[in-house]
């Protein structure tokens, strides 16, 4: 962009950051039928006085700012709340003008920036209605012990046997809780949207609760049945790709040995999916699915008190039990989450464990996993919902445990 380094290019450039930035707000201004401090041409002059005090080697910022309080004051004495996003971007349009002179290509991608904020306003809004302040405590809670408490716990193990690290314990809750709650967010904020789609969000929070609450309500009403057995398999699918990328995160040389397993099992049963929902197109009915904050302290502290369970069960298990020990603690592990067991497998693979053993151990969990959560759609929800779950189940659990085993035959 060498060509753009001249004094002619840099002062109409200067006017143009300015004049879009202010047209931003005249037009925010204008679709709230208000009047505010300034409009696109009163930018463009700030922008450009900005580049002309570089340029001049004369600084009359705090005239602007006097000028800016000014203006605040008297545009405000009508309303009865003000706030001072303007008065804020003339000052940032300012120091936009006076950057110019030196970095065109910083100023060019801060203006860009800038710009996407301000217009950001109303879709903030609308997640407002969405988020509650019990959320957004239980998320500044959380972050506060994450950034805070992580770092000043010890990264060794704290007790004779070496099982439990509360470093790393902390960081797998980080991880876990945050995926959680990006599921449990998009379902506040989507998951009225259909009935389909409420599948696939909360497969990313808990694809139990999922299944659970479709169930639930193809017992209420068993018209719904093959619509609540679609969403409750696409939420599945969904924790099939969760638990390959916690495998991918912590152990690399397991997730390349199980990626064509579950990358097959993702297609089956998408397929079969597929099958159902082509002659069942449905997006009318509206659904409403509650999870719990997975960020908050309590939820954080199960989560913690889960994995530590786990971590040490499988460590004592194969130390006394050996293969079959870490094998049915898997099994058991699966039965409530398939997360941590996996993490547990695939961090324990790193240091004694057989790989082919935590391998099989994931499978193991996640079968188990499959095979609860159909037991929850037999007993709380329709016969019909059942058959198709089942039939998804049946599908993913042949897939992943025989595309394994011959992949291993060649070996």
């Amino acid at each position: 962009m060498e060509y753009l380094h001249n004094e002619y290019t840099e002062i109409l450039l200067s006017v143009i950051i300015g004049f879009i930035i202010g047209l931003q707000r005249e037009l925010h201004n204008l679709y709230k039928n208000e009047s505010d401090l300034a409009g696109a041409r009163t930018f463009a002059l700030v922008s450009l006085i900005g580049y002309l005090s570089t340029y001049l080697n004369f600084n009359p910022f705090y005239g602007i700012i006097g000028l800016i309080i000014m203006g605040y004051y008297l545009n405000s004495k009508d309303k009865t709340s003000k706030g001072i996003t303007t008065e804020i971007s003339l000052i940032t349009t300012y120091l936009l003008g006076m950057l110019l002179h030196k970095n065109i290509e910083i100023t060019i991608f801060l203006s860009v920036l800038v710009v996407t904020l301000l217009n950001m306003k109303s879709k903030l809004t609308n997640y407002e209605s969405y988020i509650s302040k019990k959320d957004l405590n239980a998320t500044v809670t959380f972050l506060l012990i994450t950034f805070i408490v992580l770092p000043i716990l010890p990264n060794q193990y704290i007790d004779k046997f070496n099982l439990i690290n509360p470093y790393q314990l902390w960081i797998f809750v980080v991880l876990l809780s945050g995926l959680s709650f990006l599921g449990y967010i998009l379902n506040k904020i989507w998951g009225k949207r259909g009935i389909y789609l409420a599948g696939i969000i909360g497969g990313l929070a808990s694809s139990t609760a999922v299944t659970i609450t479709f169930s639930q309500k193809s017992k209420i009403n068993p018209t719904l049945s093959k619509h609540t057995a679609i969403a409750i398999s696409l939420a599945n699918s969904i924790m099939l790709l969760r638990v390959f990328l916690w495998v991918m995160i912590f152990n690399i040389n397991i997730a390349k040995q199980l990626a064509i397993p579950f990358i097959i099992a993702f297609i089956i049963g998408f397929l079969y999916i597929f099958s159902l929902v082509k002659k069942n197109i449905y997006t009318k009915n509206e659904t409403k699915m509650e999870f719990k904050n997975p960020l908050e302290l309590w939820e954080s502290l199960k989560y913690g008190l889960l994995f530590g369970l786990i971590f040490a069960g499988v460590k004592v298990a194969h130390q006394y039990f050996g293969d079959s020990g870490t094998l049915i603690v898997s099994f058991l592990a699966g039965i409530t989450d398939v997360d941590a067991i996996t993490i547990s497998l695939s961090k324990y693979a790193l240091n004694g464990l057989n790989e082919n053993i935590a391998i099989w151990g994931i499978l193991i969990a996640t079968f188990t996993n499959q095979l609860a959560k159909l037991s929850y759609s037999y007993f709380v929800g329709s016969r019909e919902n059942f058959k198709y779950f089942a039939i998804f189940n049946i599908l993913i659990i042949i897939t992943l445990g025989v595309s394994y085993a011959i992949l291993q035959s060649f070996k």
